[in-house]
């Protein structure tokens, strides 16, 4: 499990496959996917299952605190973004 604080406007990006659970313990958060037309909205208390393979992006919109716990074959790998190397 891996909890991570992000400040306003910070990105997560999650390389892993499918399985990985998200939790917003503080905060919200928008979550997209890659192959995944629906894009996802958690707030303090909520929690989501990834289900697709590939990429996923989180970005606070406020400060914020998430767990991200991986599935249990998972190698999901966590790295912050610069939203700048997004654009």
């Amino acid at each position: 499990m891996h909890a991570v604080n992000l400040a306003a406007g910070a990105v997560l990006r999650l390389d892993c496959p499918g399985g990985v659970e998200v939790v917003c313990d503080a905060g919200r958060v928008w979550i997209t996917e890659e192959r995944n037309l629906e894009d996802l909205w958690l707030a303090a208390g909520q929690s989501v299952r990834l289900a697709r393979r590939g990429l996923a992006l989180l970005e606070a919109t406020q400060a914020s605190r998430v767990r991200i716990i991986p599935a249990l074959a998972s190698s999901c790998r966590a790295s912050r973004e610069s939203p700048a190397r997004l654009a």
